[in-house]
């Protein structure tokens, strides 16, 4: 019983303590009161993440289109496919058929 008594006073007196109250306060307000609170922080981490994810995909992209347009202008062959495939384009004597899948609902 004594030490719990002696706990409560411990408690007490350390909360009382007007650097402690300070420090209580201060916290309390730059976790949850602030315009830059905790949940602001947390927010823009995540977002700056997300950002930063999209960012080296769309560089991934950006080298594939590059690596593809340098085919495209130095060899002729993966030109003409390019042509053919993307723009159904055909030489005189042939004719193109185009199979499109059907779309799963």
């Amino acid at each position: 019983m004594n030490f719990l008594c002696g706990m409560k006073k411990r408690i007490i007196r350390f909360f009382r303590n007007q650097y402690t109250i300070a420090t209580t306060i201060f916290v309390l307000w730059i976790c949850f009161f602030s315009e830059v609170d905790l949940f602001y922080i947390l927010r823009t981490r995540l977002e700056l993440s997300s950002l930063t994810k999209e960012v080296s995909e769309l560089d991934r992209k950006n080298q594939q289109a590059k690596t593809a347009l340098q085919d495209l202008n130095s060899n002729t062959s993966s030109l003409e496919k390019f042509a053919r495939e993307t723009y159904y384009m055909k030489r005189d004597n042939e004719d193109v058929f185009v199979f499109k899948e059907k779309e799963s609902e």
